[in-house]
């Protein structure tokens, strides 16, 4: 999936890329959460910035909840 760097990614988003992960790869989401911070931040937290992360977290939380 090709990002744009211009902008911060909603959770929603993450919340589709956590189900495209989990569905495709037949992951579970701590398994899917690995796998995108690896791919999508490259082990950086700050890579794409404070917001594009912390929303990433909260989509990762809904799926454990």
């Amino acid at each position: 999936m090709r990002v744009n760097n211009s902008g911060n990614l909603s959770v929603e988003y993450f919340i589709s890329y956590f189900q495209l992960v989990m569905n495709t790869q037949t992951m579970k989401a701590h398994e899917a959460k690995e796998l995108i911070f690896k791919r999508f931040f490259n082990y950086d937290p700050l890579l794409r910035g404070k917001t594009t992360y912390s929303n990433f977290e909260k989509a990762y939380l809904a799926f454990t909840q």
